[in-house]
């Protein structure tokens, strides 16, 4: 083998150091490359995680923006809801209560403390009479009158058959028949012995005629100045219940009120115990009650009501 001259190998050694130089020039945009795309990437990485935080924090505010509103929405709607589903019910059970009370009737019961106070009321401006009181019977009434006429001071006590009881839009009275009178009068400041003699001179009434001008007979005397009473005729009197205050007391809707109140059983009548629960509701049940019938019977006036449909 022959040896390299020494030109030959000064090329040699140009050459790989211009390969040398050209290896690290690469190496170096490598390293260079590397770095940027390094420096891109978290770069990206970094604005990426903050978009994706900002994205994540926005949504999370705008979902429990949403999911607050859709909670209050929620309650209400389901607020409206059971009150619609409540009006329906108590609709429903009101038309069952109409259609129960339709065909069958609710009894109400008048009392005598009710009753005379209501007749207080209408004969308080009566020019003779001081004080009344009705005690109520099997279709019997009786009625002491307490009152006065100049000196003289009496009580008088009619009994009545009660002939018939009418209580409708057309017509509502009451049909009497007088059966009996008791009378005990005495004068104002007069001696023992004065009135004794009228106490037993009343026994007849017609000692106390004479004693009374204006007085055809007792219960003219007194009923003729009642507002609402009338006579029938021979021992009749008729009592025009619209043209007194008695009519307020019959029609009074806190009877009807408090007697389905106080039932034993609710359930007895279909959909009441819903409708227990408004007042309004309860209302709207009771103002259709009409009065069917009445009975005088022993210490009360019994009403028979129901609803005409």
């Amino acid at each position: 083998m022959t040896q390299s001259s020494p030109k030959a190998k000064q090329k040699l050694l140009d050459r790989t150091l211009n390969a040398a130089n050209k290896a690290i020039e690469a190496a170096e945009d490598l390293v260079d490359m590397a770095q940027d795309t390094a420096k891109a990437v978290v770069d990206t990485a970094s604005d990426t995680a903050r978009s994706t935080l900002k994205f994540t924090t926005d949504s999370a505010q705008v979902l429990a923006m949403l999911a607050g509103g859709g909670v209050k929405m929620t309650t209400q709607l389901a607020s409206e809801t059971a009150k619609a589903a409540t009006h329906l019910a108590q609709e429903a059970a009101l038309q069952m209560a109409q259609t129960y009370f339709s065909k069958t009737t609710l009894t109400i019961a008048v009392t005598e403390n009710q009753l005379n106070k209501q007749l207080r009321q209408m004969t308080e401006d009566h020019p003779y009479i001081d004080h009344i009181t009705v005690n109520c019977g099997n279709d019997r009434l009786r009625v002491d009158l307490d009152g006065h006429y100049q000196r003289l001071v009496y009580t008088v006590s009619l009994d009545f058959d009660v002939l018939e009881c009418k209580v409708s839009h057309d017509e509502q009275f009451l049909i009497l028949r007088h059966v009996n009178s008791h009378l005990d009068a005495q004068f104002r400041q007069a001696n023992a012995l004065s009135n004794f003699a009228l106490r037993r001179a009343a026994v007849g009434t017609a000692y106390l005629i004479k004693k009374l001008p204006m007085m055809l007979d007792p219960v003219s005397f007194f009923l003729d100045r009642i507002e609402g009473v009338s006579s029938e005729g021979a021992n009749l009197w008729r009592v025009a219940l619209h043209k007194n205050l008695l009519v307020e007391l019959l029609h009074n809707r806190s009877w009807i009120v408090d007697k389905l109140l106080n039932l034993t059983d609710a359930t007895i009548v279909p959909g009441l115990s819903l409708l227990i629960d408004s007042e309004d509701m309860l209302m709207k049940l009771v103002n259709q009650f009409e009065i069917r019938s009445m009975r005088v019977l022993p210490n009360r006036l019994e009403l028979l009501v129901g609803i005409n449909t």
